[in-house]
């Protein structure tokens, strides 16, 4: 199934909403009437959006309370105030990013249009936020937001005539696939097409089947690459006795 407006859209918005928390000047200081800048106000807010924007940019183990400080202008124990230690921020951080994968689209009605807007969704924050990857993987059962995303595709499954046990089976199935995908990329990312040329460079007697790949190789989630094996997964599960439209 091709890319609809409804992914375009929740794409965006997801995108969009995964980085509202970190918005421009989060780190800076407004200006005073006398030209010398004004230290912003600490708040649960800014911490989160200044978390977020670490985790993006260096992932999980770059952030600690020290950094956070520095980032926002304050002194470690300032951020005592508003929360209890880094586990707490980092809840915090999962439930901003979780917030985005219910999308702003209306609920599609049919089971397995309803299912691909959910999963859409959690693909989306996965290429947004890379680096938070084991959040998001968490968010689903520790967070407000992503307790309410997979309570969502629990009640659409479980009224759409699956068993217990298949729905968990489709949320692992599918919940695999997605996160995969977003740890294949983020991986792919690390690897230098340059060094894979030279390496390979003079080898296409020994792997001519790869050569003729080539480079389509590293480059995982190609555009309606992963809307493709969704839409297949989807077919599978709807081709199971009892299941309806």
């Amino acid at each position: 199934m091709p890319t609809t407006r409804d992914d375009a859209d929740l794409q965006a918005s997801t995108r969009g909403a995964g980085r509202t928390a970190a918005a421009p000047g989060a780190r800076g200081g407004e200006i005073r009437g006398d030209g010398a800048p004004r230290r912003r106000a600490l708040t649960r807010e800014r911490v989160v959006a200044l978390a977020l924007e670490i985790v993006d940019e260096d992932g999980l183990e770059a952030l600690n309370m020290r950094r956070l400080a520095t980032a926002a202008g304050v002194k470690p124990m300032s951020l005592y105030h508003h929360f209890a230690n880094k586990t707490e921020i980092l809840d915090e951080v999962g439930e901003a990013i979780a917030a985005a994968a219910l999308g702003a689209s209306p609920p599609n009605p049919a089971w397995q249009g309803r299912v691909r807007q959910l999963f859409m969704g959690l693909h989306a924050l996965a290429e947004a936020h890379p680096r938070a990857l084991p959040l998001i993987s968490a968010a689903v059962l520790r967070t407000p937001s992503g307790r309410r995303w997979m309570e969502d595709l629990m009640s659409t499954l479980l009224g759409s005539g699956f068993t217990p046990d298949r729905a968990a089976t489709v949320y692992h199935v599918l919940g695999a696939y997605t996160l995969g995908l977003g740890y294949a990329r983020m991986l792919g990312d690390e690897v230098h097409t340059s060094d894979i040329v030279a390496q390979l460079a003079g080898h296409w007697a020994e792997y001519p089947g790869m050569m003729t790949v080539g480079l389509r190789l590293a480059v995982w989630d190609r555009p309606g690459e992963f809307e493709t094996g969704l839409d297949v997964l989807l077919a599978h599960f709807a081709a199971q006795p009892g299941i309806g439209p």
